[in-house]
Protein backbone atom coordinates (compact mmCIF):
# COMPACT_ATOMS: atom_id res chain seq x y z
CA UNK A 1 0.00 0.00 0.00
CA UNK A 2 1.61 3.32 -1.21
CA UNK A 3 1.53 5.64 2.20
CA UNK A 4 2.98 8.66 0.36
CA UNK A 5 6.72 8.52 1.63
CA UNK A 6 9.62 6.98 -0.32
CA UNK A 7 10.74 3.71 0.90
CA UNK A 8 13.64 2.09 0.83
CA UNK A 9 15.09 -1.91 0.05
CA UNK A 10 12.76 -4.34 -2.12
CA UNK A 11 9.09 -3.75 -2.38
CA UNK A 12 6.46 -5.96 -0.35
CA UNK A 13 5.23 -9.05 -1.94
CA UNK A 14 1.81 -8.90 -3.45
CA UNK A 15 -0.71 -11.66 -3.10
CA UNK A 16 -1.37 -13.51 -6.64
CA UNK A 17 1.70 -12.65 -7.92
CA UNK A 18 5.36 -14.48 -8.60
CA UNK A 19 7.30 -11.56 -6.82
CA UNK A 20 10.69 -12.13 -8.18
CA UNK A 21 12.98 -9.80 -8.65
CA UNK A 22 15.46 -8.70 -10.84
CA UNK A 23 18.07 -5.77 -9.56
CA UNK A 24 19.70 -3.59 -12.36
CA UNK A 25 22.50 -1.44 -11.17
CA UNK A 26 23.02 2.15 -11.80
CA UNK A 27 25.85 1.75 -14.26
CA UNK A 28 27.43 5.62 -14.47
CA UNK A 29 26.45 6.69 -10.96
CA UNK A 30 23.73 9.37 -12.40
CA UNK A 31 20.70 6.99 -10.44
CA UNK A 32 19.74 5.30 -13.56
CA UNK A 33 20.66 1.87 -15.36
CA UNK A 34 21.59 2.26 -18.96
CA UNK A 35 19.55 -0.70 -21.34
CA UNK A 36 20.79 -0.25 -24.93
CA UNK A 37 19.66 -2.50 -27.91
CA UNK A 38 21.96 -4.78 -29.44
CA UNK A 39 19.89 -5.08 -32.31
CA UNK A 40 21.13 -4.52 -36.08
CA UNK A 41 20.38 -0.44 -36.64
CA UNK A 42 16.93 0.23 -37.99
CA UNK A 43 15.63 -3.04 -36.90
CA UNK A 44 11.83 -3.52 -37.10
CA UNK A 45 9.68 -3.88 -34.12
CA UNK A 46 10.72 -3.97 -30.30
CA UNK A 47 14.64 -2.58 -28.67
CA UNK A 48 16.25 -5.51 -27.01
CA UNK A 49 19.21 -6.62 -24.52
CA UNK A 50 20.29 -9.77 -23.61
CA UNK A 51 22.02 -10.00 -20.55
CA UNK A 52 23.70 -12.38 -17.83
CA UNK A 53 24.51 -15.13 -20.54
CA UNK A 54 20.87 -14.98 -21.96
CA UNK A 55 19.00 -15.16 -18.26
CA UNK A 56 17.71 -11.41 -18.58
CA UNK A 57 16.19 -10.39 -21.55
CA UNK A 58 14.49 -6.91 -21.67
CA UNK A 59 12.54 -5.52 -24.50
CA UNK A 60 10.89 -2.43 -25.03
CA UNK A 61 9.41 0.11 -27.38
CA UNK A 62 10.73 3.47 -27.40
CA UNK A 63 13.93 5.23 -27.79
CA UNK A 64 14.70 7.58 -25.13
CA UNK A 65 17.58 9.30 -27.00
CA UNK A 66 14.30 10.72 -29.00
CA UNK A 67 13.94 12.95 -25.81
CA UNK A 68 16.83 14.23 -25.02
CA UNK A 69 17.41 15.25 -28.49
CA UNK A 70 13.56 16.97 -28.42
CA UNK A 71 14.57 18.97 -24.95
Amino acid sequence: MWTGRKKFGPPEDVEEQCNAHCYIADDYGDNVATIRCELPPHHKGMHREISREGKLIIEWEEDEREYDSAV
